[in-house]
């Protein structure tokens, strides 16, 4: 009960954090052509390791394949792979680091007897350097229950 109040917390947090960025392009060059891999927290009904990336296929739409594991690898545990496609907005500060992203695709999970179905997906990458990347993100995925996670980890930019 009590990581779930955490988790739903953060994850209102982000959500909040999200609807409040501003939409519009701000008049720096800031380029949302890179491409990225790396780990950290997955956060959902257990907290665990999130593996995420981001590859750009084309202005402002990339493909951002991931996965969210509880690492209880037993019949009752939990390890989502995630395949959305997302619209990344233009740079919301003025440093051009903070990226916010919209999108939605397909998310499969493995608890239980495995459940595949639709999701939406919303998050921010912030450019720490040219090569580091700071991200997190909130998942909605849609199987016979809704089910709600994210990540926050570092990623490595190629």
């Amino acid at each position: 009960m009590k990581i779930r109040s955490i988790t739903a917390i953060a994850l209102g947090i982000t959500a909040a954090s999200l609807a409040a960025l501003p939409m519009a392009a701000n008049a720096q060059d800031a380029s949302t052509d890179y491409n990225y891999v790396g780990a950290g927290v997955g956060i959902g009904d257990d907290v665990g390791l999130s593996i995420n990336s981001k590859v750009t296929v084309a202005d402002n739409v990339s493909v951002r394949p991931g996965v969210i594991s509880d690492l209880d690898f037993s019949d009752s545990g939990e390890t989502v792979f995630l395949l959305p496609v997302t619209y990344d907005f233009n740079a919301v500060t003025d440093n051009g680091r903070l990226l916010p992203y919209l999108g939605g695709g397909l998310s499969v999970s493995t608890e239980g007897s495995t459940s595949v179905g639709p999701m939406l997906t919303g998050g921010v990458d912030y450019r720490i350097t040219d090569r580091i990347v700071a991200n997190g993100a909130v998942n909605v995925s849609f199987y016979n229950n809704t089910k709600v996670n994210g990540s926050v980890g570092l990623g490595y930019t190629f």
